[in-house]
């Protein structure tokens, strides 16, 4: 198997690009680029500017987020791992954003980055990929946001039930 016909059958299975045809999918793969990284490496820290989203080729990364304890320390937390043929930072696709997690690679990672510049310019030749990828974009966050909302909507009727017994 070459290595364009490997990056094509992972960018089919990256849900934020379903729906795209082949060609388009070859429109994608023609501005991204791999970045090797070593076991321990950090992709980026939260709060980093970022203008990137991987695809993980090969490798596994952990995904942390800093917490603060009652006694004012901080300390990661992992909230995800990730593996091969999953992606991260899609959000960057909506315009360069500060990153909300620190990504750190857990084994040897090679990683099909995408920026946002690049995307841009596919989009600009061809909306149909900018409305597709927005489209799977938005439905993702609107399942995050609903997921969220239900979870705030439980915790505000225990509070209450617990505030209804004092």
């Amino acid at each position: 198997m070459s290595t364009g016909q490997s990056v094509l059958d992972h960018l089919r299975r990256i849900e934020i690009f379903q729906g795209l045809t082949d060609v388009e999918l070859l429109h994608v793969a023609a501005v991204c680029k791999m970045r090797r990284l070593a076991d321990g490496a950090d992709v980026f820290r939260e709060g980093d500017a970022g203008d990137e989203m991987m695809i993980i080729l090969a490798g596994c990364v952990r995904v942390a987020l800093t917490t603060r304890q009652p006694d004012g320390s901080v300390t990661p937390n992992t909230i995800n791992m990730l593996y091969t043929g999953q992606s991260f930072g899609e959000m960057v696709l909506l315009g360069g954003a500060n990153r909300s997690a620190t990504v750190t690679c857990v084994e040897a990672t090679t990683l099909l980055v995408l920026t946002e510049h690049d995307f841009a310019g596919i989009c600009e030749r061809n909306p149909r990929i900018g409305y597709l990828v927005m489209r799977n974009i938005a439905a993702d966050l609107a399942y995050k946001l609903r997921s969220s909302n239900l979870l705030l909507r439980g915790n505000i009727r225990w509070q209450h039930g617990e505030l209804g017994k004092h």
